[in-house]
């Protein structure tokens, strides 16, 4: 039976993700071990005092002035659902206020996007504080379930077992597999943590490392890549990493039938939204893709 183009050129794709996939891992085999036989600590001073206080760490390294539509009304919702936590808002202008960075992130900054910056800053906050980190592009429609906040260590995680996986997997190709040997199986944009805790510590110290030795990351996906191949250390419900995209997938696919927008804002509290979904119309770029009422 002959595969049709279409189907022959998504099987090509997967074997260019997944063979991406091999070499960032085996680079992130090498720095887990290397760390392991030789453990580098870094520790970070907590330059505020946030006493008991139950912290949401959000960044915008700009400044929240002339944030994306899209961006201000999930800022507008994490204000209106995120009762019993202090909502803690960084840019670049003040992240010196609550961590002294060490020289050399300062020093390669530059050659790093601000979201691979934002990787390594959840890291550290979260090590040294707790808290809960939300992207800027995290819209709430609850509150936090409390099985969750009350972990030690929380992320959305890939669930082998997900019926809808062909749906996904279409998607977006390059985050969304499950194929064997496909290592990016979590969201990063919505992490719960114990400040000191295990895992969060030594995944920063990991990245630590790594922005000390290089000028830049292997792969988009590298944080996500190194979270698979280092293997989480805290015990915390499965929670599928499809569910947060349930509401941005039904405001932009028209065939999106999972499940209807009314009965995704009603179950789920978290949504995992995007400001660039129209990268090449300017016209839409920032079009406001949902009402947060």
């Amino acid at each position: 039976m002959r595969l049709s183009d279409s189907c022959i050129w998504r099987l090509l794709r997967e074997r260019k993700i997944l063979a991406a996939h091999r070499r960032v891992a085996r680079t992130c085999e090498d720095l887990i071990a290397g760390y392991r036989a030789h453990p580098e600590h870094f520790s970070f001073e907590a330059k505020k005092d946030l006493g008991t206080d139950k912290i949401i760490w959000q960044y915008w390294a700009q400044g929240y002035d002339d944030v994306p539509e899209t961006v201000r009304d999930c800022l507008q919702s994490v204000d209106r659902f995120s009762a019993g936590y202090k909502v803690i808002r960084l840019s670049d202008d003040n992240v010196s206020e609550y961590l002294e960075l060490p020289g050399f992130v300062q020093a390669r900054r530059a050659s790093y996007s601000r979201a691979h910056f934002s990787d390594l800053l959840r890291l550290i906050l979260l090590k040294t504080y707790g808290g809960i980190w939300m992207d800027a592009t995290i819209l709430m429609t609850g509150p936090i379930p409390e099985k969750w906040a009350d972990s030690d260590f929380f992320v959305f995680r890939r669930d082998p077992r997900e019926p809808d996986y062909k749906y996904w997997r279409n998607t977006y190709a390059y985050y969304f597999g499950w194929a064997r040997g496909f290592r990016v199986n979590m969201l990063n944009s919505f992490i719960i943590a114990r400040g000191g805790g295990r895992t969060i510590s030594e995944l920063s110290d990991l990245m630590l490392l790594w922005w000390r030795d290089h000028d830049n990351v292997p792969d988009y996906f590298f944080f996500q890549i190194l979270f698979d191949v280092y293997g989480c250390r805290d015990e915390f419900p499965l929670v599928s990493d499809t569910l947060p995209h349930y509401l941005q997938q039904s405001i932009h696919d028209p065939g999106f039938r999972i499940m209807k927008q009314e009965d995704i804002r009603e179950h789920f509290p978290i949504h995992k939204l995007t400001y660039k979904y129209y990268p090449h119309d300017p016209e839409r770029k920032n079009t406001r893709v949902v009402d947060p009422a």
